[in-house]
């Protein structure tokens, strides 16, 4: 993995990725060159990779290609299947003309 964030200091260098924590950013530990561990943004990074024990979360998910929508339905289909995602229910359509 490559620190891509051009004001970081270890800008360019590739790093060991130790492991990952969980959020909305969530943190990679890295593997400093000198043996050390530090925390960093994966926004900060190459990574775009989403790993977990579900096998729809494995490797890059580009969203806005073909590929990319296809697993994640599949991931949605995944957490319903688990119950850990609501299932959806149209919404009515309400007819919005002004009344005359």
């Amino acid at each position: 993995m490559t620190i891509t964030h051009p004001h970081h200091p270890l800008f360019g260098q590739r790093v060991e990725v130790v492991r990952r924590r969980r959020g909305v950013d969530p943190d990679l530990i890295i593997r400093l060159a000198d043996g050390t561990h530090a925390a960093i943004a994966t926004s900060l990074t190459d990574d775009l990779g989403i790993t977990g024990p579900d096998p729809a979360l494995a490797g890059p998910l580009p969203l806005l290609d073909v590929d990319g929508l296809r697993r994640a339905t599949e991931f949605i289909h995944h957490l319903r299947q688990t119950g850990r995602f609501p299932e959806s229910k149209p919404t009515p359509l309400v007819n919005r003309r002004d009344p005359p």
